[in-house]
């Protein structure tokens, strides 16, 4: 009768530690967020010192999911005498000091997307008109994106307005998916967990053995 008793404390003990065992390795998947938006452009792209510009850019989107509806970024380009931007987010590699490195937030709200762009245009000076493609290097987040990491493509097309500050307004398609890992319960933790139902486990059935020779 105690052999049995202790089998029947021994058994459940056993497969609780594997399924929680089990449970940690199932949770290391990654959440995959898919995304795309339709945004509004304004580019406005000042010159800062020879044929190197300062490049801000806002996108307002009707569409976009996850409540990154709006996009603000800052970068740098270079244009050659053909029309052809070059964009890089450190202005350092243009040969410019003493300018802050760019970046680009998505979401104003709960939701958040931090990285840099890389990308490339070209303006047609005929008819005023501009195209542009490149990536987006997503390296954390906010909200649900806390940890994600993505590179998104973009596509965009503007129309140019010349000036001391050249403006370009147009529509850009932003698409791809975000990954978030998933929080990971310390091995640790699960460990003491089990060791602990462990020692409740045989100081109940150690109390009923105790209780069974008293009534005998």
């Amino acid at each position: 009768m105690m052999l049995h008793s202790l089998r029947m404390w021994i058994v459940p003990l056993v497969l609780t530690s594997v399924s929680l065992c089990s449970n940690v390795s199932r949770a290391t998947a990654k959440t995959i967020y898919p995304f795309i938006g339709n945004y509004r452009t304004t580019v406005n792209i000042t010159p800062i010192s020879g044929n190197v510009s300062q490049v801000f850019e806002v996108g307002l989107s009707d569409d976009a999911p996850y409540d990154l509806g709006l996009y603000k970024g800052l970068t740098y380009s270079v244009i050659d005498n053909k029309g052809n931007l070059t964009f890089n987010n450190n202005p350092e590699v243009f040969g410019v000091q003493g300018f802050p490195l760019g970046y680009i937030v998505f979401g104003d709200g709960d939701n958040k997307l931090f990285g840099t762009s890389d990308a490339s245009a070209s303006v047609n000076f005929d008819n005023l008109t501009a195209k542009g493609s490149g990536i987006v290097n997503i390296t954390g987040g906010k909200g649900i994106f806390k940890n994600g990491i993505s590179t998104l493509l973009f596509s965009e097309e503007d129309i140019v307005n010349l000036g001391s500050t050249t403006t370009l307004n147009g529509l850009a398609l932003v698409s791809g998916s975000i990954e978030v890992p998933q929080e990971v319960p310390e091995p640790t933790t699960i460990m003491g967990a089990v060791v602990a139902f462990g020692g409740l486990a045989v100081g109940s059935f150690a109390k009923r053995k105790r209780t069974a020779r008293k009534q005998h």
